[in-house]
C-alpha cells in the first residue's frame, strides 16, 4: 500500500496514455482574489489581460499550492506546454452537462453513484463525489487510492459480465448514470458572434494593435491610425466569421441525435432520445438498420455495418456477438473489435436470434466513444510549431530591448540639454546674438513640439510600435495561407494550417504498405495444399494455380477451409428495376476473404439448419453445383452443407481468425484456422507441416506476395451445446496444417517514382506494415525504399541475444546453416563501415524483445531500421515517436484507421483516406496515392522559406524605420503621418503579401531549408543587414546636412511666408533630414523584399513571381519620383522639404547611396552569408552553430552505437547483447514518450 503522503501527491493523470498530463492542486485564497481585482482596476485592466492570456499565472497568484485531494482548482499541463485550469466540484451538489438534458431523464435528489473497484462494471452509492472536467473528459476522485482517475464507461470487464447483465436498466439507475457519465452527445459548442469577437479581440496581437492605435491618435497620426483601424476591423471580422463557420461545420458533422429503443428489466421496450443513453443500456437494433450513436457491444444476433466513416474501408463488415465461452478473458475494444458497434457508423441490416431482434450493450457514450476521442483530437490538436512561435517571441523580446534603448536615447535627445549648453556657451562668450538665437530655437522647437512631458513620452512609446510591427503576427501567416490554398487545388486538405511550416523541416517519411504503397485489391496467385506421402511420414506441397476452376476431392480439407474460414455475410439489396419489392443478396466482407471464397465458386446462404433450432447460420454448399456465388438451395439439399457455427474474429494479437464448422456430410464439428504462417504453423502438429515450409514462405514473400496459412482439425463435440462451449484456445490447438494461399499485392504505378524523388532529396524512407517480413522486403526493394546498394539484415532476438540474418538482394536460396556463419564474418575494425551501409528489418515481436531485454540495441534500430513488418497500430505509433525522440522530423503516410495513431503522432500525418478516424491527421488527400507527399513537402518548404523571408523583411524594415526616427529625433522632428502610412501599409504590407505568391520549386532537392530563427546563420544575416541599413541611413543623414535645402513647401503649409533655402532649418539640421532618411528607407524596403524572396532550391526564382516584380517596380518608380523629382503634391502630402536643385546632381547622391546599399546587401547575403558562412558551418567543428540536419541526427545515433559496441566489446556482426549485461531500470524500459505514454502490445495483421 502507498503511504498517505505518497497517495495525495499525485503528479499526473492518464499515465501510459497519449493524453498524459501533469497536474497540480491549488486552493483559492479570497484575500488574493481581492488583491488581484484591485490590481486589475488600478492598471486599467492590463493585469487582467495578462491573467486572461496566462490563466496559470492567475491561479498561482490567487491560490496557494496544496495536495491534490484538498484542492478546489486543478492546474494541468500537457506535454506540449498547453495549460488547462479546471474547477473541482461535488457531483452531489453540482451537476454539469454540456447542454440541458431532456425533461424527465434526471431524477432529482437521486443518490450519487461511482464505479467500484471491488467488482468491475458495478457501481456503488456515495454521499459525495469530487470530480473535474478537462478537455471534454471527466475525472473522478478515488478515495481509496487518493488519485483522480479517468471515467471511461464500462471498463475492461470479464466476458461473463455481458452474459449476466442483459436485462437492461431501470429509470433510477439510468438517471444516476446519466448524472455520472453525462449526456451521450459529442457536443460542439458554437459561441455567439459577440463572444467570439471578444475572445479574438483580447488576443495579444489585437491588444497591441489597440495600444498602438490609441497612441497614434494621440500623437496625432490620424490618417494612419484610421487606416489601421479599418484593416484591423476587416481582419478581425473575417477571423470571427471563419471561427464561427468552422464551429458550425464541425457541429453539423458530428451532431447525431436519434430515437432509439432500449430494453427495460421487465422485458418491455422503451423509445428514448439517443442523448440519454448510458453505459449498461441494452439497445434494440432494427432489422432495417440504423445509425450507431454510441459505442456498444453486440450481445446477440448479427449485424452488417458500414464503417467507412471510421476506417475508410468502403466494404461493409459483419459483426458477431461477443464470445461467451471464454468467460475468464477480459473484454477490450481492440481484441473484441468484431463485436463492437462504433459511434458514427451505420447498421445496414441486422438479424436476431430465435425471433428476437439483435441487441447490444452500451459501453461508451459521448466523448468517451471512438468518434468522441477523434473529435477531441481535432478540437485539442497538438501544437507542433511551438518552436517557431517561441523563437518569434524571442526575437520580439530582443527587438523590445532595442526599443527600450531607443526610448532612453530619445529621452536624452529630446531633453533641453543642447539648448542649455548652447545658452551657457553664448553667455560665457558674451554673444548676445547667439543668446537670442538659442532662446528662439528652444521656444520655436520645444515650446511648439516637445514642451510637454507627455509628448516626450508619446514619442518614446512610438518607438515600441516601430521596432515591433503590429502587423508581424498576421504577416507571418501569409505564406501558410497561400500554400494551403494551392494544396486544396490539388485535392489535399489541411485541418491544421500551422503544420505546413513543419513540413519544410521534414527529413523522414514513414509509409504504410497495403493501400498506401500497394493497391488495395489482391489477386489470388496460387494455392499450395499440403498432403502426406504414401508412407505417411512426410508432408509435401503441390501447387494449384488460380487458372484452375476447382480442386479435386483429395484436397477436401483445403476446400472446406477456403469455403468456410472467413467473415463474409449476405446483405439484402433492393433492386427496383427488377420489379416492385424484388431483392437480391450480395456477398460483403474482407476483399481477401471474398477472393479466396470465390476461387472455387462456392455458394453461400443464410438460413436455419435442421437440428440447430431457429438460429440463422451461414451455410456453404458444394462448389461443384452451379457457378453463381450466391443462390438459393433446392429443397432436396436442405440438409447438406457446411454450417459456420461459430466464428473467432481476427485479432491483431493473434494474427489469425478461426471458425467452428458443422460438416453435415461427415456429421461432425470441425475447426478451421486462417492467418499468418508465422502464427498458424506453430499451432500445428509438426508431422503435418512440410519441412520446406519456411523456404517456400520466404520464396513467395520475397517476391512481394501475401501468404496465408490454413489449418484444421476435427472436434470431439457431439452437439451444438458442446460446440458452443469450446474455448478458442482449445479449438486452435493441435491443428493439422493443410496448405498456403498466395495472393499477389500490386504496387501502385506512381509509388517508385515518388520514393525515388524522396531518396534524391535525401529523405529517409521507412516502411511500417502489418504484413509478412519478406513480403515487406520485396515491396520495399521494388518501390525503392531499399536501394540496390543496401545490405539488408533481418534482426532476430530472444531473451539472451540479438542476431542479424543477411538477406540477398534477389530472391534468396535459403539455408538454415547460413545464419550462424554470416553472424561473424565481418572482421574487427569494420564496425563503422558496417553500421553506415547496412539497413535493418525487424518484426513487431522482435521490436518488443529488443525493447524489453536489449534496449541498448534500440539506437541501432533507429539508425538503420528501414523495414518494420508485422507491427501493430500501436507499434507504428511507437516507432514514429522513437524516431522523433532521436531528432528526426517525421511524416507518416497511411490510408486507414490502423495508421491513425501514427498519423497523429507524426510531425505531419498525411492520410489517403477520408474516413473520420484518418481525418485526425493534419493532411488528407482525396487521391489515394503517395504522389501527394512530394506536393506537401514542396509546399512546406516553400511556406517555411516564405515565413523566414517575411520575418526578416519585417525585422529589418522595423530597424530601417527605427534608425530613421532616431536620427530625426536628433534634429527635433520625426516622420509624418503619411510617411508612416506609405512605409507601413503601401510598401511593407503589400510586399509581405506578394512575396508569398511565389510557387514552390518544381522538385525536391537535398538542400536543407532554414530551421531555426536563432541559428548562427540567421542571426549573422539579420545583424549584418541591420548594420548595412544603419550605415546607409547615417551616410544619407550626414550628406543631406551639407546640401542646400528648399523648405518652401513646408513653410507654405505652416503658413509662413518667409522664403529661403534654410528658413525651416535649425542649428541641429537644415530641414531636409526627413527627406533623406525617407527616400533612402523606402528604397531599402523594396530592395530587401527581393533579397529575402528566396528562390531555388525551395521556391521558384523571384522573377517568376510576376505580381511581386510588377508591384516592386511600381514602388521603385514612385520612390525614384519622390527622390529625384518630387511634385508639390508629393511634398505636401509627406510634409517634407527637398534638396535644392541648384547643386547639380545633389539628389542623385541619394540614389547612389541606395544603389550602393543594394550592391553591399546583395553581396553580403549571396556571397558572405549563403556561400562563405554556409561552407564554414558545414565543417564538423561548427556543427553546433548551424541548423540541425538529418546527418547530425544520424551522426549522434552512430556515435551512440559505437559507444555501445565499445562498452559491450562487440563487433558489428558478432552481436550478443546479453540480458545480464544490461541492467536497465524498468522505468526506462517502458516506451513512454515525453508527449505520449503509449504502451506497446503484441500484434499485427496477416
Amino acid at each position: 500500500m502507498m503511504s498517505s503522503r505518497a497517495k495525495t501527491n499525485q503528479t499526473g493523470i492518464n499515465h501510459n496514455e497519449e493524453d498524459f498530463m501533469f497536474l497540480d492542486g491549488y486552493r483559492r485564497d479570497r484575500g488574493m482574489v481581492l488583491a488581484a481585482w484591485i490590481l486589475i482596476v488600478c492598471t486599467a485592466g492590463i493585469v487582467g489581460l495578462v491573467f486572461y492570456w496566462r490563466r496559470d499565472l492567475y491561479v498561482k497568484f490567487t491560490c496557494h499550492r496544496t495536495a491534490v485531494g484538498q484542492a478546489d482548482v486543478i492546474l494541468l499541463r500537457d506535454a506540449y506546454e498547453d495549460v488547462f485550469v479546471s474547477r473541482v466540484a461535488d457531483l452531489s451538489s453540482q451537476k454539469r452537462f454540456y447542454r440541458k438534458p431532456p425533461a424527465g431523464s434526471v431524477i432529482d435528489h437521486a443518490p450519487v453513484i461511482k464505479p467500484t473497484a471491488a467488482e468491475l462494471g458495478s457501481f456503488e452509492e456515495v454521499k459525495s463525489l469530487k470530480y473535474f472536467d478537462c478537455k471534454r473528459v471527466r475525472y473522478l476522485w478515488n478515495s481509496d487510492t487518493e488519485v483522480y482517475e479517468k471515467l471511461t464507461g464500462i471498463p475492461d470487464v470479464p466476458l461473463s459480465y455481458f452474459e449476466v447483465n442483459q436485462a437492461g436498466l431501470n429509470d433510477l439507475t439510468r438517471s444516476q448514470r446519466l448524472v455520472l457519465f453525462g449526456l451521450n452527445a459529442i457536443a460542439i459548442k458554437v459561441n455567439s458572434i459577440p463572444k467570439i469577437l471578444l475572445k479574438e479581440g483580447l488576443t495579444p496581437f489585437y491588444a497591441f494593435q489597440v495600444f498602438a492605435i490609441i497612441l497614434w491618435y494621440y500623437e496625432p497620426y490620424t490618417v494612419y491610425a484610421s487606416v489601421i483601424v479599418v484593416i484591423s476591423c476587416l481582419s478581425l471580422s473575417a477571423q470571427v466569421f471563419e471561427t464561427w463557420r468552422q464551429q458550425n461545420a464541425l457541429r453539423k458533422r458530428v451532431q447525431d441525435y436519434d430515437i432509439v429503443q432500449i430494453q427495460r428489466p421487465d422485458g418491455t421496450v422503451l423509445s428514448v432520445a439517443s442523448e440519454t443513453l448510458v453505459p449498461g443500456d441494452i439497445v434494440i437494433i432494427p432489422k432495417s438498420g440504423a445509425k450507431v450513436v454510441c459505442d456498444a457491444v453486440l450481445l446477440s444476433g448479427h449485424c452488417i455495418i458500414n464503417e467507412s466513416s471510421l476506417t475508410g474501408e468502403s466494404v461493409p463488415v459483419s459483426k458477431v456477438p461477443v464470445a461467451s465461452s471464454d468467460k475468464d478473458q477480459f473484454f477490450s475494444v481492440r481484441s473484441n473489435n468484431r463485436s463492437m458497434l462504433f459511434c458514427g457508423t451505420k447498421v445496414l441490416q441486422s438479424r436476431g436470434v430465435d425471433d428476437q431482434p439483435a441487441k447490444a450493450m452500451v459501453v461508451r457514450t459521448g466523448f468517451m466513444t471512438a468518434k468522441g476521442e477523434l473529435i477531441r483530437s481535432i478540437i485539442f490538436f497538438r501544437r507542433i510549431d511551438f518552436k517557431f512561435q517561441n523563437q518569434t517571441f524571442w526575437y520580439i523580446a530582443a527587438l523590445g530591448v532595442m526599443a527600450v534603448i531607443g526610448m532612453i536615447y530619445s529621452l536624452i535627445i529630446l531633453a533641453p540639454q543642447k539648448w542649455a549648453t548652447q545658452y551657457s556657451d553664448a553667455q560665457a562668450n558674451n554673444d548676445t546674438t547667439a543668446l537670442n538665437q538659442t532662446l528662439a530655437e528652444y521656444k520655436a522647437t520645444h515650446n511648439m513640439i516637445y514642451a510637454r512631458v507627455d509628448e516626450m513620452i508619446t514619442r518614446t512609446l512610438d518607438l515600441v510600435t516601430i521596432v515591433v510591427p503590429p502587423a508581424l503576427p498576421a504577416a507571418l501567416t501569409v505564406g501558410i495561407i497561400f500554400s494551403q490554398w494551392r494544396l486544396q487545388k490539388l485535392k489535399i486538405f489541411c485541418i491544421s494550417p500551422r503544420t505546413i511550416n513543419m513540413c519544410g523541416l521534414l527529413n523522414m517519411v514513414c509509409f504504410d504498405k497495403t493501400g498506401t504503397l500497394t493497391e488495395d485489391g489482391l489477386d489470388l496467385k496460387s494455392v499450395l495444399p499440403s498432403s502426406s506421402s504414401s508412407d505417411g511420414k512426410e508432408a509435401k506441397f503441390h501447387e494449384v494455380s488460380s487458372a484452375e476452376s476447382k480442386i479435386s476431392d483429395s484436397e477436401d480439407p483445403m476446400v472446406r477451409a477456403m469455403a468456410t474460414c472467413h467473415s463474409l455475410s449476405l446483405m439484402t439489396v433492393e433492386e427496383p428495376e427488377l420489379g416492385l419489392g424484388d431483392q437480391s443478396a450480395d456477398l460483403i466482407g474482407d476483399p481477401l476473404d471474398l477472393i479466396m471464397f470465390q476461387f472455387g465458386h462456392w455458394k453461400l446462404t443464410e438460413r436455419t439448419f435442421p437440428g440447430f433450432g431457429n438460429t440463422i447460420f451461414r451455410v456453404v454448399t458444394s462448389p461443384f453445383v452451379g457457378r453463381r456465388s450466391v443462390s438459393r438451395l433446392p429443397d432436396e439439399d436442405i440438409k447438406q452443407g457446411l454450417v459456420i457455427f461459430r466464428e473467432f474474429p481476427f485479432a491483431s494479437a493473434f494474427q489469425r481468425m478461426g471458425v467452428i464448422v458443422f460438416n453435415s456430410v461427415a456429421e461432425r464439428f470441425e475447426s478451421f484456422v486462417k492467418g499468418s504462417a508465422e502464427k498458424v504453423i506453430p499451432l500445428c502438429n509438426k508431422s503435418s507441416v512440410p519441412s520446406d515450409w519456411a523456404s517456400r514462405l520466404e520464396e513467395f514473400s520475397s517476391k512481394g506476395n501475401r501468404v496465408i496459412a490454413l489449418a484444421w482439425k476435427p472436434l470431439t463435440a457431439e452437439n451444438p451445446f458442446e460446440a458452443n462451449k469450446i474455448p478458442r484456445s482449445d479449438a486452435e490447438r493441435d491443428l493439422q496444417f493443410i496448405g498456403l494461399v498466395i495472393f499477389e499485392n500490386r504496387i501502385k504505378p506512381d509509388t517508385p517514382s515518388v520514393i525515388e524523388e524522396l531518396y534524391q532529396a535525401n529523405f529517409r524512407n521507412v516502411m511500417l506494415t502489418g504484413d509478412n517480413m519478406y513480403t515487406a522486403i520485396s515491396v520495399a526493394r521494388t518501390c525503392g525504399i531499399l536501394r540496390p546498394q543496401d545490405n539488408l539484415c533481418v534482426v532476430h532476438a530472444d531473451e539472451e541475444s540479438v542476431r542479424l540474418e543477411p538477406v540477398a538482394a534477389e530472391a534468396p536460396e535459403p539455408s538454415h546453416e547460413g545464419k550462424k556463419l554470416l553472424l561473424s564474418h565481418a572482421p574487427n575494425g569494420h564496425t563503422e563501415a558496417a553500421v553506415s551501409t547496412d539497413v535493418l528489418g525487424l518484426t513487431g515481436d522482435t521490436l518488443q524483445l529488443i525493447r524489453k531485454f536489449h534496449p541498448v540495441f534500440m539506437s541501432q534500430v533507429l539508425l538503420q531500421g528501414t523495414v518494420f513488418a508485422r507491427v501493430s497500430p500501436l507499434e507504428k505509433q511507437f516507432m514514429v515517436e522513437q524516431f522523433q525522440g532521436a531528432g528526426y522530423q517525421v511524416a507518416m503516410c497511411g490510408d486507414g484507421a490502423n495508421d491513425c495513431g501514427a498519423l497523429r503522432a507524426a510531425h505531419a500525418g498525411i492520410s489517403l483516406s477520408e474516413s473520420e478516424a484518418a481525418a485526425a491527421a493534419p493532411f488528407t488527400s482525396t487521391n489515394p496515392s503517395i504522389a501527394c507527399v512530394p506536393h506537401v513537402l514542396r509546399e512546406g518548404r516553400c511556406a517555411l522559406v516564405t515565413f523566414f523571408g517575411i520575418f526578416f523583411l519585417m525585422a529589418t524594415y522595423s530597424m530601417t524605420q527605427f534608425t530613421a526616427v532616431l536620427l530625426l529625433y536628433w534634429t527635433g522632428v520625426t516622420l509624418t503621418d503619411w510617411q508612416f502610412l506609405y512605409q507601413d501599409l503601401f510598401e511593407l504590407t503589400i510586399l509581405a503579401i506578394v512575396i508569398a505568391f511565389a510557387l514552390p520549386y518544381h522538385q525536391l532537392t537535398s538542400a536543407h531549408p532554414p530551421s531555426s530563427l536563432k541559428s548562427f546563420q540567421a542571426l549573422f544575416s539579420l545583424v549584418g543587414h541591420v548594420i548595412l541599413i544603419l550605415i546607409a541611413q547615417i551616410i544619407a543623414f550626414k550628406v543631406v546636412q551639407t546640401l542646400p535645402c528648399d523648405t518652401s513647401v513646408v513653410r507654405a503649409l505652416a503658413g509662413d511666408d518667409g522664403g529661403g533655402m534654410n528658413g525651416a532649418g535649425t542649428t541641429l539640421g537644415n530641414g531636409c533630414e526627413r527627406y533623406a532618411t525617407f527616400v533612402v528607407g523606402i528604397l531599402q524596403i523594396v530592395f530587401l523584399s527581393f533579397i529575402f524572396a528566396a528562390g531555388p532550391p525551395f521556391r521558384r526564382p523571384f522573377y517568376t513571381n510576376y505580381i511581386h516584380v510588377a508591384v516592386a517596380l511600381g514602388m521603385i518608380a514612385f520612390d525614384l519620383t519622390c527622390m529625384l523629382g518630387p511634385t508639390y503634391g508629393i511634398l505636401s502630402m509627406f510634409g517634407m522639404s527637398v534638396v535644392d536643385q541648384s547643386a547639380f546632381g545633389s539628389r542623385f547622391i541619394f540614389l547612389g547611396i541606395a544603389l550602393g546599399y543594394l550592391v553591399a546587401a546583395v553581396f553580403f547575403d549571396r556571397v558572405i552569408v549563403q556561400i562563405l558562412v554556409a561552407k564554414a558551418l558545414d565543417r564538423p567543428s561548427f556543427k553546433r552553430w548551424r541548423d540541425i540536419r538529418r546527418s547530425d541526427v544520424e551522426d549522434a545515433l552512430r556515435q551512440k552505437v559505437r559507444r555501445n559496441y565499445t562498452t559491450q566489446n562487440l563487433t558489428y556482426r558478432n552481436l550478443a547483447f546479453s540480458a545480464e549485461a544490461e541492467h536497465v531500470d524498468e522505468r526506462l524500459e517502458r516506451p513512454v514518450d515525453r508527449s505520449n505514454g503509449t504502451t506497446l502490445q503484441n500484434g499485427g495483421r496477416y
